[in-house]
């Protein structure tokens, strides 16, 4: 069925059901017609509102049945939308159940076996910084502004910071990923503290997953309480990568996929919960593409920047460079500039790159909360559809619902947010690595004090 027969059938006075076949072809167009859902609506809001702007006649025995004639049309009606909302949701919860499942990381056996130690000695020498160059001029203009109000604050570092890349081997880790039988169900979380591991790869089109790390944050969500708190973790923290020494904590998932039965994703798993001594319950691991279809699939996210940024190395997918600036101010970011802003570091530092990743992180949570609660099962439907190459998980699909089931109301403005900065690491310790970074002591347990305990 087209859009115009299911348009005639509605200016007929028919409507979706399941007591005749044309009138369930219609329901399933509608399912899946935004276009008509609304053309739908707006027909019954019509007529409803002509019904009850129709005066009733004087005569007693008339007005009184033809009273009780609107008053089972209204009932109709709210039936009937209510059940097409209902119909809404089944099928985005359906969709997003189909994506979650292909997600899934392959299953592990990895917790019985051993892992063999190779162990990476780090060489002390005195800790330096190198400065960056200032830019002599403006570039054009990337992000697109629109106008400022209420500013939010960014947080901003002026201690620069700087990343090379160390050598990995080039591997292909690449495991066939399972599509499971959906089902609908909701699993709402119990009152313990839950830990998500956000890993977000540096894999471009055409790479496998035996990739570094380029963004790692870690989400507390107590649901007894209604707290959620991030932590983000800078990519080149030199740290224990078990089973294999010491490294960049950005490496864990490239010695991961080294191993097809241990995976990526769970040796940076068992990476940070070593780390912060915090057990991680799930982890999801998405590439630049499907960072950039997610955010384009909301259509697009507003941020707010208190200084303007200038990037005059900005790596490119094909690893080139090029130049970007964002001005200060409101703008609107479409999936690409938020890559770009979520990546670049040159301008300011690593640190304040962490704070943009959680800036663009709640961003993204603000404008789907910005929807009423039918259209962000849709919204989180089509996220997850064009996620579906581009992200592996752990987390199920009913786990996923009732997550964001409990968190519907959580006041975004409230979400704790916390980082090892520059104060908390040593930087230069490694000559072979001049721009790795080495925890301080005690700097860590004091961060997960507070991020466990609250600010």
């Amino acid at each position: 069925m087209n859009c115009s027969e299911a348009r005639a059938l509605l200016a007929a006075g028919i409507r979706a059901g399941v007591d005749s076949p044309l009138q369930a072809q219609l329901a399933h167009h509608l399912a899946e017609c935004t276009t008509c859902r609304e053309y739908a609506a707006a027909g019954d809001f019509e007529l409803l509102a002509t019904l009850l702007a129709t005066p009733l006649p004087d005569r007693k025995p008339v007005g009184r049945k033809r009273g009780r004639s609107v008053l089972w049309v209204v009932v109709a009606l709210l039936v009937g939308w209510l059940g097409f909302q209902t119909g809404r949701v089944l099928v985005a919860a359906r969709t997003i159940i189909q994506n979650v499942d292909a997600m899934q990381l392959p299953s592990s056996v990895a917790q019985t076996l051993p892992i063999p130690t190779t162990v990476v000695p780090i060489q002390p020498v005195v800790a330096r910084a190198l400065p960056l160059p200032v830019p002599s001029q403006v570039p054009s203009l990337i992000p697109t502004p629109v106008a400022s109000s209420s500013p939010v604050t960014v947080i901003g570092v002026t201690t620069l910071a700087s990343a090379t890349p160390i050598t990995l081997p080039a591997v292909d880790g690449r495991v066939p990923v399972p599509t499971l039988i959906p089902t609908v169900d909701v699993r709402l979380p119990n009152t313990n503290a839950i830990h998500i591991l956000l890993l977000g790869s540096d894999r471009r089109p055409g790479e496998s997953w035996a990739t570094r790390s380029d963004a790692i944050m870690l989400i507390r969500i107590e649901p007894a309480n209604r707290r959620v708190a991030l932590l983000s973790l800078p990519r080149d923290l030199v740290v224990e990568i078990p089973g294999y020494g010491y490294g960049r904590i950005n490496s864990a998932t490239v010695y991961g996929e080294m191993d097809p039965v241990l995976g990526g994703a769970e040796l940076a798993r068992r990476t940070v919960t070593q780390l912060l001594g915090i057990p991680i319950d799930h982890v999801v691991w998405a590439d630049f593409t499907g960072f950039m279809a997610a955010v384009d699939a909301i259509g697009g996210i507003e941020v707010e920047l208190e200084q303007p940024i200038y990037d005059p190395a900005y790596p490119t997918m094909d690893y080139g460079f090029t130049t970007v600036y964002f001005p200060a101010g409101k703008q609107w970011l479409d999936g690409a500039q938020a890559l770009i802003l979520s990546r670049t570091r040159h301008n300011d530092s690593a640190y304040a790159r962490e704070a943009r990743q959680q800036m663009i992180v709640l961003a993204i949570a603000r404008r789907i909360r910005e929807h009423d609660p039918v259209r962000q099962v849709e919204l989180a439907a089509q996220v997850t559809t064009t996620l579906r190459p581009h992200i592996r998980t752990d987390l199920r699909a009913d786990e996923l619902l009732g997550l964001a089931w409990s968190l519907r109301d959580v006041d975004l403005g409230s979400i704790e947010r916390f980082a090892l900065g520059p104060d908390g690491v040593y930087e230069g310790l490694n000559t072979d690595d001049p721009y790795a970074l080495t925890p301080r002591p005690g700097a860590i347990a004091m961060l997960v004090q507070a991020f466990v305990n609250g600010k």
